[in-house]
């Protein structure tokens, strides 16, 4: 039933690139110290319970630490590299690289990516011509072929073989457009893992929520208790 539901609401907002702004600085400090500090907040409390008094209850916003501390590691170890070094076009950009260097990334992904992924990169370069079919007897290459001519890489896929290369003088809309199209199929890899993350991400919300509603609610209960 979860696997169901996740397959029709894995879209483009649940994607790598969208866990980012959930991993920033900001949010990991908040979480990773309570989530360090809790204990030794629980020891005061248990031995000096007339002195230390918290407005809610410090374990509920300790498994939200937890379950935020395990989405950050999943999302460190297992989130796509290209995604973190190139979550933009610019950033891509900004490294400098010949626009050949989109056939080693493409490689990479070719063979880091699930089957139906690999369908969907294919389907997309052969039909805007970035790759083309070769041969019945092609000279498969296990990684990209830097020539006079351009970078290239044989793939194979369903037992048909196909060719992309890009020049050096490749135009701008060409490496732009490639760079999406690998940038797609990795944003959108790990699906089960990401799924894993997103509720981990979920459960630390509503415990963070629950603890905020016990912190109003001891305020609203002093103020009457005052009148």
């Amino acid at each position: 039933m979860t696997a169901a539901w996740w397959e029709k609401r894995d879209g483009e907002p649940t994607h790598w690139h969208n866990l980012d702004g959930y991993f920033k600085p900001i949010v990991t400090r908040f979480f990773i110290t309570w989530f360090a500090t809790a204990p030794l907040i629980a020891s005061l409390i248990q031995n000096y319970p007339s002195i230390f008094v918290l407005p809610f209850d410090w374990w509920i916003l300790w498994l939200a630490s937890l379950a935020y501390a395990i989405a950050f590691a999943l999302h460190a170890w297992k989130c796509p590299l290209f995604i973190k070094r190139y979550p933009t076009y610019p950033a891509y950009q900004a490294r400098g690289h010949s626009p050949r260097w989109l056939v080693w990334e493409f490689h990479k992904c070719w063979n880091g990516i699930h089957a139906a992924g690999r369908e969907k990169l294919k389907n997309r370069v052969v039909e805007k011509k970035y790759a083309i079919e070769v041969g019945k007897n092609p000279k498969f290459r296990e990684k990209p072929q830097v020539l006079g001519a351009g970078t290239i890489f044989q793939f194979s896929y369903e037992g048909r073989s196909y060719d992309i290369a890009v020049k050096e003088d490749e135009k701008e809309d060409v490496v732009k457009d490639l760079f999406w199209e690998i940038f797609a199929r990795w944003t959108s890899s790990g699906s089960k893992l990401r799924l894993i993350i997103w509720v981990l991400l979920i459960a630390a919300m509503v415990l963070v929520s629950l603890t905020v509603f016990q912190d109003i609610w001891f305020v609203v209960s002093l103020f009457w208790t005052k009148n």
